[in-house]
């Protein structure tokens, strides 16, 4: 088995590499921070001290521009020839037939209920809950205590801040921020931006995947 490095421009790293440790006690695992300027631009150069041969890899971010940085991250290291892992922690509870994505992060005291689709290259924070039958799209962040009921669709791109709630049936746009912790139903559009701090941080950049 292929020993786990831990990458990441943030300081998520720590915090992921202990989630690695729990996730994966059968193997040795690293981390390595990644220098990166203006979020995009990664000095990839101590990768060279971890062959793809040898090692797979998990990516954490936690930037502000959160999840195009981890797919911007992901496909630089996917050129190489690294093999994208997940880290799913003991403490989580995820249902039999639940499918989970490649690179996806899921912490402690979260559930994925039966039948629901995580996508690939997600967060879903401490004590997320994902009831029957949701699809979350690939690169979307939950961030802690979200609530996600039956059957409600989130697109790819998507962060939903910390104790906010989806309601039955609802479907959020692909490339939204909804950073007002509140219940959230119906459908929201693609790109839809709401937050009382920031100005508007959508970025949709072209994939040289």
């Amino acid at each position: 088995m292929k020993s786990l490095l831990i990458a990441s421009p943030d300081d998520s790293l720590r915090d992921v590499h202990a989630l690695a440790l729990q996730a994966h006690p059968q193997r040795d695992v690293a981390m390595l921070h990644i220098p990166s300027k203006d979020y995009y631009v990664f000095d990839l150069s101590e990768l060279q001290r971890f062959s793809p041969e040898e090692w797979d890899i998990a990516i954490a971010v936690n930037e502000f521009y959160i999840n195009d940085v981890r797919r911007a991250l992901h496909e630089a290291t996917a050129a190489l020839g690294y093999r994208a892992v997940s880290l799913v922690s003991p403490r989580a509870q995820i249902a039999s037939d639940a499918v989970i994505g490649e690179n996806t992060i899921i912490h402690a005291g979260a559930f994925v209920g039966a039948g629901s689709k995580i996508g690939h290259h997600c967060v879903l924070r401490p004590n997320v809950v994902v009831t029957e039958e949701v699809t979350v799209g690939d690169y979307v962040t939950l961030e802690a205590n979200v609530s996600v009921r039956e059957r409600a669709i989130i697109g790819d791109f998507v962060t939903i801040c910390a104790n906010s709630s989806l309601a039955r049936a609802s479907v959020i746009g692909a490339h939204s921020y909804l950073n007002i912790p509140r219940q959230y139903a119906g459908k929201i559009a693609p790109s839809t931006f709401i937050s009382p701090q920031f100005e508007n941080p959508v970025r949709v950049l072209p994939s040289h995947a």
